[in-house]
């Protein structure tokens, strides 16, 4: 009999804290999101989909190197200081997102970005193209300085800063 009470009471205790978890979360903001109007705010260091700055991109080919799915293509026409990248394209077919193009890439041009959502109905749409063949990017640093290309990264512009103030100032009077 006085287990017939014990299985009694446990059950009434269980259902309490069960119904004092739902109650809970009845007086609670619901969390849900209306997706393609609201987005979540990703993390700082979420690895969304790669993104190339094609301004700063030199055609070194280490992100297709380091690349083990084999998903970014590089073209080059020329050798030496007159060559160009008429082609750079990612395939998010194949990619994993493991970062290590980014970890490659000298000149941080390759980068994740925070997008997440590339929804298509054909694969073949999601092959990005950053280049427009019709207008190839110089891969020399003395012609993208020229023509424009060229941003130095955070480094170099770190280390022209340092050589300006080691530089002592000299005053003519």
């Amino acid at each position: 009999m006085t287990q017939y009470f014990r299985d009694f009471y446990d059950a009434v205790v269980s259902a309490l804290k069960g119904m004092r978890i739902t109650v809970k979360h009845v007086v609670k903001k619901p969390v849900t999101l209306q997706y393609p109007d609201e987005r979540w705010v990703m993390p700082e260091r979420f690895k969304g989909f790669i993104y190339n700055d094609i301004n700063r991109c030199d055609a070194c080919n280490r992100c297709v190197k380091a690349c083990p799915v084999d998903c970014i293509y590089i073209e080059t026409i020329g050798k030496g200081k007159d060559r160009f990248m008429y082609r750079y394209a990612v395939d998010y077919n194949k990619c994993i997102w493991c970062g290590h193009c980014v970890e490659a890439c000298p000149t941080d041009a390759c980068q994740h970005s925070l997008d997440y959502d590339h929804s298509c109905y054909d694969r073949t749409r999601l092959v990005y193209e950053f280049v427009d063949p019709k207008s190839p990017v110089p891969c020399h640093k003395e012609n993208r300085l020229e023509l424009g290309y060229y941003v130095p990264n955070a480094d170099e512009e770190r280390a022209k800063l340092a050589a300006k103030k080691a530089k002592p100032e000299t005053t003519e009077e």
